[in-house]
């Protein structure tokens, strides 16, 4: 399997370098591509994901592997520049790792405790330190709908270089596949290898 090894370049080479891939891959085959930069993880994930294009992704010692699957001949989105985000440099990011089980927040009225939800991840996106990843299981994966309420703050939260993580499993078992926009779709080992591997895990 053809290796994209673009470790030690930034934004826009591997997204180029992904581009050239796609277009010499033959339709069904895969390839891999390999990054040591979160922001360029983060723009090239965005790239496929707004081209239809399958991929999973694992990350090993801040190295990140995709695995990308050509299953169209044509991109929707081309231009590689407007996927070209750049790193925040005033946000910091902590030790820490914030685990959603639920859609909701808390127990009781479930109006509220949707409210709840809602304000905790806008919390989050203003915070000054960010949590390094965050990992979506259960009914926690319906936030990554493109119709959430929050979508547009955890895409935010994304190209500010946070890693989320939704649980593949529950993503079939409520029918999500085709309405999943955001984060990578993870297994349980991973989500319990970020988890064990956390200075802190914060759990709304």
């Amino acid at each position: 399997m053809k290796i994209v090894d673009t470790k030690g370049q930034l934004c826009p080479a591997p997204l180029i370098a992904t581009k050239r891939a796609l277009k010499e891959t033959l339709l069904g085959e895969s390839f891999i591509v390999l990054t040591d930069n979160q922001t360029s993880f983060t723009n090239v994930s965005r790239f496929l994901k707004d081209n239809n294009t399958p991929f999973t992704a694992t990350e090993n010692d801040s190295i990140w592997t995709l695995k990308v699957t050509k299953t169209t001949g044509e991109l929707s989105k081309p231009n590689v520049e407007e996927f070209c985000e750049v790193e925040v440099p005033h946000f910091q990011k902590g030790d820490f790792v914030i685990a959603i089980s639920s859609d909701r927040m808390g127990e009781g009225d479930a109006e509220l405790g949707t409210l709840l939800m809602m304000n905790f991840i806008k919390a989050v996106h203003d915070l000054d330190i960010l949590p390094s990843k965050m990992v979506f299981y259960n009914s926690g994966v319906f936030l990554g709908r493109k119709e959430s309420s929050v979508i547009e703050q955890l895409k935010d939260l994304e190209r500010m270089g946070v890693t989320l993580f939704l649980c593949g499993t529950c993503i079939n078992h409520y029918s999500l596949k085709e309405e999943i926009t955001i984060g990578n779709v993870s297994n349980m080992f991973e989500i319990a290898q970020i988890m064990s591997s956390a200075g802190k895990v914060v759990k709304p």
